[in-house]
């Protein structure tokens, strides 16, 4: 079956990806990884794995010749968390991709499985809803990888229109009349330094490669959550930068209680895993009491959520200061697809509590 394919998938693109690219080729880092493709909301029917292999085929590196695709066959079955997609490969031949394949498997599936189609003024009412609970944050548009590619212009101006100050695409960004796309460091860069130099460096390695090699008018912002690490590599990564370090952002998936997190105790956003106020509190004052306080700190992950949204505002209301600016997503229903790294040249290295997880029903597809 033919798709519909973009002249380039860079404008489409979330530009951290295509900056990771780039910061790849200059630092000489290319080795095969194997990313590992779900869902969390489900069961249902898969749809969107063949023009998801359209895409890889299409603008993957060398061709995609160097590269090699296992997945559910269209149609089929799944369940909730289940492997639906491995790609492995060299990074540089597929990093700039995710963007468009999870978009791809994410709209198809949703609309196969009778969700409906995202509603641009229902995003951009949830997303003044958002700018009208925190008039004074940052707002970053990151749903492209959400839903296909070519409704990403349309569903980036409603939320650019609803009030949000930036977005992940430079397509989403030239149709709301923005400079450009926005992002710094995905987990895949992060892991990728991993390999290269360990677990316990590869926050603050990869933080400085991107100082290395990207303009200076980009801020610079540190992922300081790929394991489990939130205190600890945002505090070494701050002393790694110094006064270059902008922020570090807060990502910690709903697997994992972030370092320096509280329990669940009942109280929804405040304790548990992920993203919580405690998490966020404990990170703030650690920077603070290590000499800090000028490192500002972004969260993302879940925060499409306006009760998620009150919670941190409450917080700020209790402890004062916590956050700066937020990366939000989820600004529209839709069943969600996730990659992540999950093995690099045979060595199992992943982000916090997204392991390998082998799938028998997977076939090669590329």
């Amino acid at each position: 079956m033919r798709y519909r394919l973009p002249e380039s998938h860079r404008p489409y693109t979330d530009a951290y990806f295509l900056r990771s690219r780039h910061i790849l080729e200059r630092e000489d880092l290319n080795p095969r990884v194997t990313m590992q493709i779900f869902l969390r909301q489900g069961p249902g029917r898969i749809h969107g794995i063949d023009e998801a292999v359209g895409i890889i085929g299409s603008f993957a590196g060398n061709g995609g010749r160097n590269l090699t695709v296992h997945a559910l066959p269209e149609g089929a079955e799944y369940a909730p968390l289940e492997t639906l997609m491995l790609i492995e490969g060299p990074i540089q031949d597929f990093i700039e991709l995710e963007t468009l394949y999870l978009g791809v498997i994410a709209s198809a599936t949703s609309e196969r499985n009778g969700d409906p189609l995202p509603d641009p003024s229902a995003v951009e009412r949830r997303a003044a809803a958002i700018r009208e609970m925190l008039p004074d944050k940052q707002l970053m548009y990151f749903g492209s990888r959400h839903w296909h590619w070519t409704y990403d212009e349309e569903i980036t101006r409603a939320a650019i229109r609803g009030g949000f100050d930036s977005c992940a695409t430079d397509a989403g960004a030239t149709a709301s009349g923005l400079s450009g796309g926005v992002g710094t460091i995905p987990h895949a860069l992060v892991l990728t330094f991993a390999h290269r130099v360990g677990m316990e460096r590869a926050t603050a390695e990869a933080t400085l490669a991107f100082d290395r090699h990207m303009d200076p008018s980009i801020a610079r912002i540190a992922l300081v959550d790929t394991f489990n690490r939130e205190v600890t590599d945002s505090i070494a990564t701050a002393e790694a930068l110094g006064s270059r370090l902008w922020g570090v952002r807060l990502d910690t998936a709903g697997e994992n209680l972030g370092q320096g997190g509280t329990p669940f105790d009942g109280r929804t956003h405040w304790t548990g895993n992920g993203v919580t106020v405690e998490l966020v509190r404990n990170v703030r004052e650690q920077l603070d009491a290590a000499g800090h306080n000028d490192v500002n700190i972004v969260l993302s992950s879940g925060f499409g959520d306006l009760e998620k949204i009150a919670a941190f505002k409450e917080g700020e209301a209790r402890y004062g200061r916590l956050f700066e600016s937020i990366g939000i997503g989820s600004l529209f229903p839709a069943r969600f697809a996730t990659a992540d790294i999950v093995r690099i040249e045979g060595r199992d290295i992943a982000k916090a509590g997204r392991g390998l997880h082998p799938n028998p029903r997977l076939r090669r597809v590329l």
